[in-house]
């Protein structure tokens, strides 16, 4: 008997074509989602950066310090410049460290004023000086612009000039645009050569990036205690108060704009190219332990420029100022007395 078989091929049942219309759904689900989740994401990164407004928690701040020596404020078209001054002689021009304010120079002010006639100046983005000119380009020139225009506001032709990180640098490239307006020249841990910052520093040259994590950890008291502990080796200088001092004009937008604006704006390359040709008589003065503007950094500043000498300070951060206020002083006071 022959018996035929016939062999189908693999049928569709309604099942299977229900099944892959089911797993087609799904996979159109989870792109739209996707989709949206991405947009939503990118929608709240940039409100972040660009719409969110932390508030300004700082401004109800009563400074103990400002109280007692005496806040001055010099009015001029591009700033309302915040300033200190004490003693007579020969002026003495302190910028307060960058991101900082002048209680920076605290330990300073009342030693060099014994001496010398001492001003303490935030500049454009610092402490307590109010920006007027809103085309202020956060750039070189422009910091160096801000340091002539207090100067001439309060009647200095010329002076000693000093600063701390960012400010070392400003001091230095306004000492190498206007060398008839500055007799001495110190440099403390500072932001001078063309190399590349720490990283949570560089990361906020990326737009987006710098203003989001500028606005969401730039105002917290917590963050800006653990900041000033990583600038000091004796950590038990940064008291409640320094903390609160420093915390609190740190707090208002202007200043937090000018983080990011400074970090992307400042060119440390031409000051780095004009240190051959820089003919003010320097001190350079580092803390060996300096975690944010390494040590070596001061070395390469003092073999640059003709006329300096190095001062390197074993167990001091970065802003040696307050670290090592003695030896500091000192050091400073010492060079100051010098003739040019």
């Amino acid at each position: 008997m022959h018996v035929s078989h016939t062999i189908d091929g693999p049928a569709t049942t309604g099942t299977a074509r229900e099944g892959t219309h089911a797993s087609g759904g799904i996979r159109r689900w989870v792109g739209r989602t996707a989709a949206v989740v991405a947009a939503l994401t990118v929608a709240a990164v940039l409100y972040g950066a660009y719409g969110y407004q932390p508030a300004e928690a700082g401004r109800g701040h009563t400074s103990p310090y400002l109280r007692a020596e005496g806040s001055r404020f010099a009015d001029t078209p591009l700033a309302r410049f915040h300033y200190l001054r004490a003693g007579s002689g020969s002026p003495v021009v302190l910028l307060s460290p960058g991101g900082a304010s002048v209680i920076g120079w605290k330990e300073q002010l009342g030693v060099l004023a014994r001496a010398h006639t001492v001003y303490v100046v935030d500049l454009p983005g610092q402490g307590y000086t109010r920006l007027k000119d809103r085309r202020f380009r956060w750039d070189l020139p422009a910091m160096t612009g801000a340091i002539a225009s207090f100067m001439d506001a309060v009647g200095v032709r010329r002076a000693a000039l000093a600063g701390n990180s960012w400010s070392g640098g400003w001091a230095l490239a306004f000492a190498q645009r206007h060398p008839d307006r500055v007799s001495r020249l110190a440099l403390l841990d500072a932001t001078a050569l063309h190399v590349k910052d720490t990283w949570s520093w560089e990361i906020l040259k990326y737009p987006v990036i710098g203003e989001l994590l500028t606005n969401l950890t730039g105002t917290g008291k917590a963050t800006y205690r653990g900041w000033i502990a990583h600038t000091l080796v004796h950590r038990e200088r940064a008291t409640a108060q320094l903390v609160d001092e420093l915390w609190a004009p740190a707090t208002f937008r202007d200043n937090l704009r000018a983080t990011y604006e400074l970090e992307r704006g400042l060119n440390w390359a031409e000051t780095e190219e004009a240190m051959p040709s820089t003919r003010t008589p320097t001190l350079v003065l580092w803390g060996e332990q300096d975690k944010i503007v390494p040590v070596w950094q001061a070395r390469r500043i003092g073999a640059l420029l003709p006329d300096a000498r190095v001062q390197i300070l074993d167990r001091c951060g970065h802003a040696v100022q307050l670290d090592c206020p003695e030896p500091v002083n000192r050091l400073l006071l010492d060079f100051l007395r010098e003739t040019a």
